[in-house]
C-alpha cells in the first residue's frame, strides 16, 4: 500500500509540473509559423458558419483533414472567442495526455521505475514541449500513436471485438489529424511484436474485419458532411488531397525535400538534452541484443522501423521526426532505469544527481517556454497593433460596425481584429486593384470586385507591411491614418527591423 501511494504521488508531480511547463506563459505568446493557419481557417469557420470546407485568405485550404480545426472550433465555443488558450488547447492536451501515455507504456513494458523517467525525460524534452504549445496537428498525432500503441499492449493476445474496435477507432481517430500515417505508424510499430511467434495469425479474423470496417467509416465521415454540407465549388475534394498529401508526396514530394540524413540530424536534436541517453541505450542493447527480454527488443524495432519510414519518404521537414521522440525517450529510459539498477547493486546510488537534472530541465523549460518567450513577443508586433488599430478606430465608430479588407497580410492578423461582424474581405496580391491612385479608385475596385457595397468611412484596410521598399496601396495615406507594427521586444534586441502589417483608418470618418 505504501508503495503505491508512493508510485501515485510521484506520477502526481510528473503530470503536474508538466502541466506547468505546458501552460506557463501560453497565452502570452503570440501566433508563431503553421500555428497561424490554423487560426485563420478555424476563424473563416467561426465567422461563416460553414464547418466542412476549411479556408485560408479566403480560398479553399484543404491540406489537413477537418477535425483538428473542429477541436479547435470547440474550445472557442467553450472559451466565448477564439484566442490563444482556445486555439493551443487540444495540443496542451494532447501532449498532457502523452507524459502518461509513456509512462503507462514504460511501466507495463519494462523494469518499474523506466515509466516515471520517460514521463519526465519527454516533459522535459525542449522541442516536444515548444511543439505541444503551437496549435498544429502534430502532437494531436503523436498522442492518437501513443494511444493506440498502449491499448494494443494493455491486451496483445485479445481478440475481442471491442478490443479491435477501439483500436481501430483510435487509428482512424489520429489519421483525421494529420493525414493516413495514423495508421501507418501504429501499423509499423506493432508489426514486430505481430510477427514474432505468428501473433498476427491469431488476429486474422472476421471480428477485425468489421472493426477496421467501422473505422474505415468512421474516418471518411468529415470527408462525406464536407461534400454534401460544403460550399459548392470548393475545389479539390478532401479525400483526393488525403491521397496527394500521403501519397503522392512520399514517393513523389512536391516539396519539403530534404537530404537523406535529415533525421540523423533532428532525431538527436529533438530529443535533447536526453538525446545522450537513448544513443548509450542503443548502443548498449546493439552489444547484448541477445541477453534483452522480448518487449525490449521490440523497442529496438519499433524505433528502427519508424526511422526507416520517414527516412524513406522523399519529404522531409525536421518537426515530421515528433512520432518518433517518445520512442526514443523510451529507450533512453530504459537504459537509464538499467544504468541505475546496475549502480544500487554495486552500492553507489545516483538518483539523487538524476532528480536534480530532470528538476534543473524542467526549470529551464519553465523560464524559456513560459517567460524568455512571451517576454520576446512583447512591447510591440501583431498584438500590439492590433490593440493600437482596435483603440484608434473605436474612438470614431463603434468595434463592430468596421468592416475589414485584408490585403496580402499574414495569416496571424485576423485572429487579432475579431469584431462579431462581417467576414473579413481577402484581396490576392495577384488581383488587378489599383496599385497607384485613390482611395475612391481602391473603393470603386473593391464595389465592383466583391459584388457588395462598401462604406468608405467604416472600412479598415490592411496590407503587409513592406520593410525595405515603398508600402502597397500608400496612395491611401492621403487621407488614412495610417498604423504600423512595431518592434518586439526580440526584434530590438535583435536589431532587427519590425514585420507585420499596416493599417489604413480612414480619417473623413472623424468629422
Amino acid at each position: 500500500m505504501k508503495t503505491c501511494n508512493s508510485d501515485r504521488k510521484a506520477l502526481a508531480l510528473l503530470l503536474g509540473v508538466s502541466a506547468l511547463i505546458l501552460l506557463l506563459g501560453l497565452g502570452s505568446r503570440e501566433l508563431w509559423g503553421p500555428e497561424s493557419r490554423w487560426a485563420n481557417i478555424v476563424l473563416q469557420m467561426l465567422q461563416s458558419g460553414d464547418y466542412f470546407v476549411p479556408y485560408l485568405k479566403g480560398s479553399p485550404y484543404y491540406d489537413k483533414p477537418l477535425p483538428s480545426y473542429w477541436l479547435i472550433a470547440a474550445s472557442a465555443w467553450l472559451a466565448g472567442g477564439l484566442g490563444h488558450w482556445s486555439l493551443r488547447l487540444s495540443s496542451v492536451l494532447a501532449a498532457w495526455l502523452s507524459i502518461w501515455l509513456v509512462y503507462r507504456l514504460g511501466e507495463q513494458l519494462f523494469h518499474k521505475g523506466t515509466g516515471l523517467i520517460a514521463g519526465w525525460m519527454l516533459a522535459t524534452t525542449f522541442y516536444f514541449a515548444f511543439w505541444a504549445r503551437v496549435a498544429t496537428a502534430d502532437i494531436l498525432t503523436v498522442c492518437g500513436v501513443l494511444a493506440a500503441v498502449w491499448w494494443y499492449w494493455r491486451g496483445p493476445e485479445d481478440t475481442r471485438l471491442s478490443r479491435y474496435s477501439v483500436f481501430f477507432l483510435l487509428l482512424a481517430a489520429t489519421s483525421l489529424f494529420k493525414g493516413l500515417i495514423g495508421f501507418v505508424l501504429p501499423g509499423l510499430i506493432l508489426l514486430p511484436h505481430l510477427l514474432s511467434q505468428g501473433r498476427w495469425k491469431r488476429h486474422l479474423n472476421l471480428r477485425l474485419c468489421l472493426a477496421l470496417l467501422m473505422a474505415g467509416a468512421l474516418y471518411t465521415v468529415p470527408f462525406l458532411l464536407s461534400q454534401v454540407y460544403g460550399t459548392p465549388n470548393a475545389g479539390e475534394s478532401g479525400l483526393s488531397l488525403v491521397f496527394r498529401e500521403n501519397v503522392v508526396r512520399f514517393f513523389e514530394p512536391f516539396d519539403h525535400i530534404g537530404p537523406i540524413y535529415t533525421y540523423l540530424i533532428y532525431l538527436p536534436l529533438y530529443t535533447l538534452p536526453w538525446a545522450p541517453c537513448w544513443i548509450l541505450g542503443l548502443w548498449v542493447a546493439v552489444r547484448h541484443w541477445r541477453q534483452l527480454h522480448a518487449n525490449e527488443r521490440w523497442l529496438m524495432w519499433a524505433l528502427g522501423l519508424l526511422f526507416l519510414f520517414f527516412t524513406a519518404s522523399g519529404s522531409r521537414r525536421s518537426y515530421y521526426v515528433l512520432p518518433l521522440v517518445p520512442f526514443a525517450q523510451l529507450l533512453g529510459a530504459w537504459w537509464l532505469s538499467r544504468r541505475l539498477e546496475q549502480d544500487r547493486s554495486n552500492g553507489q546510488d545516483r538518483r539523487r544527481g538524476w532528480t536534480l537534472g530532470f528538476a534543473s530541465a524542467g526549470a529551464v523549460m519553465l523560464l524559456v517556454l513560459g517567460v524568455a518567450y512571451p517576454w520576446s513577443n512583447g512591447g510591440g508586433g501583431v498584438i500590439q497593433f492590433a490593440t493600437q488599430v482596435r483603440t484608434e478606430a473605436s474612438w470614431i465608430a463603434p468595434w463592430n460596425q468596421w468592416r475589414m479588407v485584408m490585403v496580402e497580410v499574414d495569416n496571424k492578423l485576423p485572429m487579432y481584429l475579431q469584431n462579431q461582424g462581417a467576414p473579413f474581405f481577402y484581396v490576392a496580391q495577384t488581383q488587378d486593384f489599383p496599385k497607384t491612385g485613390t482611395s475612391a479608385d481602391f473603393m470603386a475596385w473593391l464595389d465592383r470586385s466583391s459584388g457588395q457595397h462598401w462604406d468608405p468611412r467604416r472600412t479598415l484596410i490592411f496590407v503587409e507591411q513592406n520593410r525595405q521598399g515603398p508600402q502597397l496601396l500608400d496612395y491611401l495615406g492621403n487621407d488614412h491614418q495610417v498604423i504600423r507594427t512595431q518592434a518586439t521586444n526580440g526584434e530590438r534586441l535583435a536589431g532587427k527591423a519590425a514585420q507585420g502589417n499596416l493599417a489604413f483608418i480612414p480619417q473623413a470618418a472623424t468629422d
